[in-house]
């Protein structure tokens, strides 16, 4: 009898678990952006009809078709602009407030 409230307790743990998985995928879906407008709904459907097989499909085959943000494509951009904003300070070009303001703006988005 305890073996099977164990196996009860395992499975119930599994199916949580996959559940939790699904949830995931679904809002992963939901919240991103592809490089087919198309394919986030077929993404959609496919995860939401075929909730294993699909959250698999999708792991392994559809977040490679999302759209990377600019900004993480290439990480080194930041501190080329940052070089780019000090050397129009030392020129004169940009006041001090003007830089220190792009420059946080520049690192909030790090």
């Amino acid at each position: 009898m305890e073996i099977l409230l164990g196996l009860n307790l395992f499975l119930l743990f599994i199916l949580v678990g996959m559940f939790a998985i699904w949830i995931w995928a679904m809002i992963d879906i939901i919240t991103s952006k592809f490089k087919e407008d198309l394919m986030q709904v077929v993404w959609l459907l496919v995860v939401f009809f075929l909730p294993f097989i699909g959250v698999l499909l999708y792991l392994l085959l559809g977040r490679n078709m999302k759209l990377i943000p600019q900004d993480e494509q290439n990480p080194s951009h930041k501190y080329d602009h940052l070089t780019k904003l000090k050397s129009l300070l030392d020129e004169g070009i940009l006041t001090p407030e003007e830089y220190e303001a792009e420059k946080a703006k520049l690192l909030n988005r790090l």
